[in-house]
């Protein structure tokens, strides 16, 4: 049993063990949060590349609208029962492809019937095809020539005759009849075989007709394209007018975009036009202004541009909301270009790391036109200066940094 005196000094020395824990225990942790901020603070390998002076020429960023280079509401032409539908909603089609089927039965009939009329007709004339219509060849005209001919000659004979006193006045009279009748005879001759000539042509243009709406009993792709609306099914009547589905053109597009008045005088024809659309990501596609507006909007004070885009694997689709760069004619100005990998995102901007030493600065900059594996950034750069490239995806303002 301990002795009152001997209490304070027990106290102490406990107290003075459960100080010298706590430091431990304050050290201890004091040198993991060292060690950890030494492994935060560990230069980082990266790799650095220059920033680069290069001239391009003026542009301005635009955003418009992908339409589809042709549209087309494919209608009947001709009445009829739907035996056939060949196509169906996204079907890619060339131009001629048999889209829709209508019976044609009637059409046939009507187009045999017009040519066996007209095969009548020019039976009676005595054409063979491909010879051209002369109605003096017809044989009843040619014979009705020749004897009104020979009548003429007979009557010429008869006058001489009655002059010389050889022959009485009656029988001069006669031959002048026999003339008269011989030329109405030929004349009536032909006017017939003229009305058979007209009613082959009538017959012909018939057939014509006829034929026309026997073909129009297929209706067929008017050009290269994709089916996007199909508006009639096998069994359904078609009246003639009905539209029975829409095709378009998607190779190229039409990017349709408006331009400010003040750039106006820049743009033209032959410009080359970049474009990038959300569903796609970062994929370039390039075009060129085909079209420049020959007026201003008043209400908009802009210009109405239109750029052709080739699609040749069909990725764009007409309705997409495109974000493009349209190169403006006139002189070329200096910029500079990094490599994408060098612009990192930040907040609502984006930033490169320009190397001091060992060390890298961070400086915002707002990219611009790309040109292969570079784009142009405007901000507080000097051509010359490094930029991190790999590794910059890690680093922060005022890093430590290896190569």
């Amino acid at each position: 049993m301990l002795r009152p005196s001997a209490l304070p000094f027990v106290t102490a020395l406990a107290l003075g063990a459960l100080g010298l824990g706590a430091c431990k225990s304050e050290q201890a942790a004091a040198d993991a949060v060292a060690e950890k901020k030494q492994a935060g603070t560990a230069p980082k390998k990266i790799t650095v590349a220059k920033v680069e002076s290069a001239q391009v020429q003026p542009r301005l960023i635009v955003t418009g609208t992908l339409d589809p280079d042709e549209e087309s509401e494919l209608a009947a032409q001709t009445s009829g029962s739907v035996l056939a539908v060949h196509v169906d909603l996204g079907s890619r089609v060339k131009k001629g492809d048999l889209l829709v089927e209508l019976d044609g039965r009637e059409a046939s009939l009507r187009l045999d019937s017009a040519n066996a009329t007209a095969s009548s007709q020019r039976a009676r004339l005595g054409l063979k095809g491909g010879e051209n219509f002369d109605a003096d060849a017809v044989p009843d005209v040619k014979a009705a020539k020749d004897s009104a001919d020979l009548a003429k000659a007979e009557y010429e004979r008869a006058k001489a005759l009655y002059e010389s006193g050889a022959i009485p006045k009656a029988q001069l009279d006669q031959a002048k009849s026999a003339q008269d009748r011989s030329q109405s005879t030929y004349e009536a001759t032909r006017n017939t075989v003229e009305q058979s000539w007209a009613g082959l042509l009538a017959s012909q243009s018939q057939a014509g007709l006829s034929k026309k709406s026997l073909d129009d009993t297929k209706i067929l792709a008017p050009f290269d394209g994709a089916i996007v609306e199909k508006r009639i099914a096998p069994g359904e009547f078609a009246t003639a007018g009905r539209i029975v589905a829409v095709i378009l053109r998607d190779d190229p597009l039409r990017l349709r975009f408006d331009v400010p008045e003040a750039d106006a005088g820049a743009v033209a024809v032959g410009n080359d036009v970049e474009l990038t659309v959300a569903a796609l990501g970062d994929k370039d596609f390039h075009g060129k202004v085909k079209n420049v507006g020959a007026s201003v909007k008043t209400q908009t004070r802009t210009l109405p541009v239109e750029a052709e885009v080739p699609n040749p694997d069909h990725a764009l689709r007409p309705g997409f909301f495109a974000r493009a760069t349209v190169l403006l004619s006139g002189e070329a100005r200096a910029a500079l270009m990094v490599p994408k990998a060098a612009v990192r995102p930040a907040g609502t901007g984006f930033r490169v790391f320009v190397r001091e030493g060992e060390r890298v600065t961070e400086r915002l900059v707002v990219p611009g036109r790309m040109q292969g594996d570079l784009i142009e950034v405007t901000g507080k750069l000097s051509a010359g200066e490094e930029v991190a490239i790999e590794g910059a995806a890690e680093l922060s303002d005022g890093a430590a940094i290896t190569l």
